[in-house]
């Protein structure tokens, strides 16, 4: 296991007027030095922490907030862009990009908040960094959600993207095919190509693409750069394989899927079979982003789950 030893951090407080709305609820954000490198962090609300691991890689924890933010009237929601990611700076130690180096980061995060037990929701690529984190502490979780994850094999998470592959439109591919050869990427900025980009391939994963306006993403001009230092993950991701292990969980286990995603039909069964005390819960009329095409289901839900 990796030893990470946390140095200084600093906070930017900025506590609002005490009140029930979320926007007066209070914010605390800043940096957390994790092996060389500034690891970004916000928390918002008070009450029983609920950590959230967002997807990617590369991607940062703005797409979630306007979505989850109004959990933070019944919990302490703590956000945080993982390495290389967002906020976070871009300078990391290649040694420690690796799987399980990225569920130390949120024990290190857990560790300096000074928190005793959490609540654990992930989303998409988060959910791998979330399972990881669950063998290792299954002790530090109250509950854990894996919502939308990637799959817990190499096996299962390359059949669903052949999956989503087959669902691009020709004419959305022409759209990619055209953006790549364009040049764009290889200017000094390419972040508003990179946007299209995502945004094109992510039509695929909406139940209703008209809701692909409510997804925002950031995209920092230096994304590229960003997403070359996750390379390292390549080792971990070719043939891993977590389900012999999960039965070791014995933290109770919320896995959501939208109702069009592949993996509703390939392995969600299993996935939920393999966790000793585990829950699936399809939400309708959703995909790869519940949280946003149909909020108050996916809200209701989590809230339900984690009161018990």
């Amino acid at each position: 296991m990796i030893n990470f030893k946390s140095s200084s951090i600093a906070l930017i407080l900025a506590f609002l007027i005490t009140g029930c709305s979320v926007d007066r609820l209070p914010v605390i954000e800043g940096t957390l030095k994790i092996n060389g490198s500034d690891v970004f962090y916000k928390t918002m609300g008070d009450g029983e922490p609920l950590l959230v691991v967002h997807g990617g890689p590369v991607l940062d924890h703005s797409y979630l907030l306007p979505h989850f933010k109004e959990l933070s009237k019944d919990y302490k929601l703590i956000f945080y862009d993982q390495r290389a990611a967002g906020k976070s700076s871009l300078n990391v130690d290649a040694t420690t990009m690796t799987l399980d180096g990225f569920a130390e980061d949120i024990e290190i995060l857990r560790e300096t908040l000074g928190l005793a037990k959490i609540n654990l929701l992930a989303h998409s690529w988060g959910g791998l960094i979330a399972m990881k984190y669950a063998l290792q502490y299954d002790q530090n979780l109250d509950h854990l959600i894996l919502s939308n994850s990637m799959a817990p094999s190499a096996v299962d998470w390359q059949a669903e993207s052949q999956v989503v592959a087959q669902k691009t439109t020709k004419e959305d591919q022409d759209k990619l095919n055209n953006l790549t050869s364009s040049g764009l990427l290889r200017t000094e900025d390419p972040s508003e190509a990179i946007q299209e980009m995502m945004m094109i391939s992510y039509k695929v994963h909406m139940y209703d693409i008209a809701n692909i306006e409510k997804l925002q993403l950031y995209i920092p001009k230096d994304f590229i750069l960003r997403s070359q230092k996750y390379g390292s993950l390549n080792a971990d991701m070719v043939g891993y394989d977590l389900y012999d292990q999960l039965v070791g969980v014995k933290t109770p286990t919320l896995i959501m899927y939208g109702e069009t995603e592949p993996a509703v039909d390939l392995h969600a069964n299993r996935m939920a079979e393999s966790f000793a005390d585990s829950e699936l819960y399809i939400v309708q009329k959703s995909g790869h982003f519940p949280f946003v095409e149909a909020k108050e289901d996916y809200l209701n839900k989590v809230r339900s789950f984690l009161s018990n």
